[in-house]
């Protein structure tokens, strides 16, 4: 049988030895999640900014549509005033019989009034 000491430095020793395991263990599993995490936030940041170019992409194509719009309108609505200028000069009075008509056609699509029953 072996003395006592002995088995107690062996246990140390084999305690030691598995604390060590354990330890480098611990550290390889820290090292590797350190590794995926960092992976993800590298992923998760180039996602963003890819995703924040296209909003910037599609909100300047957007801009520029209504820019376009804008003007297209603004070019219509120019004709438009100068053609009814002519009208009104070439030919007034018959401007004046389209406004009327104009008017007696919303008057008729107005509802009437009910009168109340006693």
């Amino acid at each position: 049988m072996k003395p006592l000491s002995e088995t107690a430095s062996e246990a140390r020793a084999k305690a030691s030895e598995l604390a060590e395991k354990t330890a480098e263990n611990a550290r390889a599993t820290a090292e590797a999640a350190r590794a995926r995490i960092q992976d993800g936030y590298g992923r998760a940041r180039a996602a963003t900014s890819d995703l924040a170019a296209k909003g910037r992409e599609q909100a300047d194509a957007a801009r520029e549509v209504a820019g376009q719009a804008y003007e297209k309108g603004k070019a219509q609505a120019k004709r438009a005033n100068s053609k009814l200028k002519t009208a009104a000069e070439k030919q007034p009075l018959a401007l004046v019989a389209g406004a009327v008509a104009i008017g007696a056609l919303l008057g008729s699509l107005l509802p009437k009034g009910r009168k109340d029953e006693d």
